[in-house]
C-alpha cells in the first residue's frame, strides 16, 4: 500500500524467477461467502440444501475436513485472507466500522505481491476493510478501499447489501449506491436503470468477476479474482426462482437455502468459464467462508436433525453439529467448508483432516507463484504446497484472538478461553478434538500438562502479536481505543 514497501516486494520477485510448478504462473480465485455454515453444503451432510457445484468441487479436488476461518467474524478473518497474518496483529478484532478499523497501510497485501509478479488483480463483491472515501470514514485515517490495496479493478460494496436486487429501493445512504466500481460510486438512479445490477446480488457479482477472467485469459496474463459474496449474510434478499427448489421447505428456509444456492450457481458459472477459456488446469479455485452461522439469540430455529442426530440444521444456518456460532471460537464458529480445486497440481481427489486457515492463503500464493515471503515481519499462516504434494503431515499450532475469546488449535487438542483482565477468570477449557470434534468434554483438569504446554506455546505467540498491534494502536487509533482493543 506504501510506496516503501515496494523496493522489498520488487526484491523479492527478483528472487522468486520462475513459480513453483515451472514457468506458468499459476490463476488463482478466492472465493468467499458470509456467515454460511459448516453445514450449510451438500457435501457436508446437509439433507435439503442443493450445492451440485460445491459438492462437485469437493469430489474432485482437495476436500478440507478441518479448514477455519481465521476468526469468528467478517473483517478480522478478511484481513487474514490478504496478508496472511492474524486479524489481531493489524488490530481488527470486530466487524470494522469505515471510522474506526481498516487495513493498516503498512501491510503488504496478497495482490500487492501478485501485481510485482505481473499478475493482474481483481476485487468482486463485499469488502469491509476499511472506508471508501473519506466522508465514509470520517476522515483520512481509515481510508482503505480495495483499490488502495493492490487491486487495479474493483467492483465492490464496504459492507453488506440486499442479497437480491439491491437498487431495487433506496437505502439509508439516499441516492448513493451500494456498489463502487474503480472508485467510482455507482448512484441509486443509475443502478436502477442498468439491468447488469438488477437481480440476483451473487449473479451481479459474478458477472464483473468473470469478464475480467476473460479479459485476463485472451491477454495471456496471469490473474487473481478475489470473490467475496454478501450471502448469506442478513438482509437476505428473496430470489423467487430458486426458491421454487426448496417448495416443500417453510418461507424461511427456502430464503436462506435459496441464498445458498445462488451462490452455488454462480461457482457452477465461473467454473465453466474457465473450463471455456481452457485454463481450468492451471487455476487455483479456493473456497470457504468467513465466519459460522448467525444464530445468537434466535429461538425455536432448530428445523431437524440428520445423519441420526449427528447433523442438525435451522432456516438461519448450520454447523453441523459443532458448538457454537458466529461470534465464537467454539469450531461451529471458525470450522468453515474448505475446498481447493485445481487440475493441474491436484490431479487425485483427497480429503485432509490437518488443520489449515484463512491465513495461509498469502504463504500459498505466493509459493505458488515463485515469491519468498517478505522477511522484515512475521506471518502466522504457511505454505500449503507441501500438503498439495502429499508431504506435510503435520503443522504448528494455529492461533486465534477475537472478540474476547482465545484458542489455539493442533490436530489433536484445542485450549480455548474467555479473555478477561481479572486472571483468574483466563481459564482455559481443552478439547480432544479427534476423539470430541463437538466440544462435549473439558479434559483440563484431567491434562493439565497438555494445557500447561499450549499455554505457553500460545504465550509465546501473543506476545508476537502483541507487539504488532501495539504498532498499529499507536498510529491509528485514539488513546480510547487502545484502551479498549488491548485486553
Amino acid at each position: 500500500m506504501m510506496n516503501l514497501i515496494k523496493p522489498t516486494l520488487a526484491l523479492l520477485v527478483c528472487v522468486g524467477t520462475w513459480s513453483a510448478f515451472g514457468e506458468t504462473l499459476p490463476n488463482m480465485v478466492f472465493l468467499m461467502t458470509d456467515d454460511q455454515g459448516w453445514g450449510d453444503v451438500g457435501y457436508n451432510g446437509h439433507p435439503k440444501i442443493k450445492t451440485p457445484h460445491l459438492d462437485e468441487m469437493a469430489e474432485s479436488g482437495l476436500r478440507f475436513d478441518r479448514f477455519y476461518a481465521g476468526a469468528s467474524v467478517c473483517s478480522p478473518t478478511r484481513a487474514t485472507c490478504l496478508t496472511g497474518r492474524s486479524n489481531w496483529r493489524v488490530s481488527i478484532n470486530d466487524p470494522s466500522r469505515a471510522d474506526e478499523e481498516h487495513l493498516p497501510q503498512e501491510e503488504i497485501t496478497l495482490p500487492e505481491a501478485l501485481k510485482e509478479r505481473g499478475y493482474a488483480t481483481g476485487h468482486f463483491g463485499k469488502w469491509h476493510l476499511g472506508g471508501f472515501d473519506e466522508k465514509m470514514a470520517q476522515g483520512p485515517v481509515h481510508v482503505m478501499p480495495p483499490w488502495k490495496a493492490g487491486f487495479e479493478e474493483c467492483f465492490s460494496t464496504f459492507n453488506v447489501l440486499v442479497t437480491h436486487d439491491p437498487y431495487a429501493r433506496i437505502g439509508k445512504h439516499g441516492i448513493e449506491g451500494s456498489y463502487w466500481q474503480n472508485g467510482r460510486n455507482i448512484p441509486f438512479e443509475e443502478g436502477q436503470k442498468d439491468h447488469t445490477l438488477r437481480g440476483d446480488d451473487a449473479a451481479i457479482v459474478m458477472n464483473k468477476a468473470i469478464p475480467f477472467i476473460r479479459e485476463q485469459a485472451k491477454a495471456k496474463k496471469a490473474f487473481l479474482a478475489v470473490v467475496w459474496f454478501h450471502n448469506v449474510h442478513t438482509p437476505l434478499g428473496k430470489n423467487p426462482e430458486l426458491m421454487k427448489q426448496y417448495a416443500d421447505c417453510s418461507v424461511k428456509e427456502q430464503i436462506y437455502y435459496s441464498n445458498i444456492t445462488a451462490v452455488d450457481t454462480q461457482v457452477g458459472a465461473l467454473r465453466k468459464a474457465l473450463r471455456e477459456l481452457g485454463i481450468a488446469d492451471n487455476t487455483m479455485v479456493w473456497f470457504t467462508s468467513d465466519n459460522g452461522p448467525n444464530l445468537k439469540g434466535k429461538k425455536e430455529v432448530m428445523s431437524g436433525k440428520a445423519q441420526g442426530g449427528k447433523f442438525t440444521y435451522t432456516p438461519l444456518g448450520s454447523t453441523g453439529a459443532y458448538r457454537g456460532w458466529k461470534r465464537f471460537l467454539y469450531e461451529g464458529g471458525i470450522l468453515m467448508p474448505g475446498i481447493l480445486e485445481w487440475p493441474a497440481q491436484v490431479k487425485k481427489p483427497f480429503s485432509t483432516d490437518l488443520p489449515a486457515v484463512t491465513s495461509d492463503y498469502f504463504p500459498t500464493a505466493l509459493a505458488a507463484a515463485g515469491i519468498p515471503l517478505p522477511d522484515d515481519r512475521d506471518y502466522d499462516g504457511i505454505n500449503l504446497l507441501p500438503l498439495i504434494d502429499g508431504k506435510m503431515k503435520e503443522r504448528k499450532g494455529i492461533g486465534f484472538h477475537c472478540r474476547g475469546m482465545d484458542a489455539w488449535i493442533e490436530k489433536k487438542y484445542k485450549i480455548i478461553r474467555i479473555s478477561s483482565k481479572k486472571e483468574e477468570k483466563n481459564t482455559w477449557e481443552l478439547y480432544d478434538l479427534l476423539k470430541d470434534p463437538f466440544e462435549k468434554n473439558d479434559l483440563a483438569k484431567k491434562f493439565p500438562a497438555v494445557v500447561e504446554r499450549m499455554n505457553q506455546e500460545f504465550t509465546v505467540w501473543a506476545t508476537s502479536v502483541k507487539a504488532d498491534e501495539q504498532k498499529v494502536l499507536k498510529k491509528y487509533h485514539s488513546s480510547k481505543t487502545k484502551k479498549k482493543k488491548s485486553k
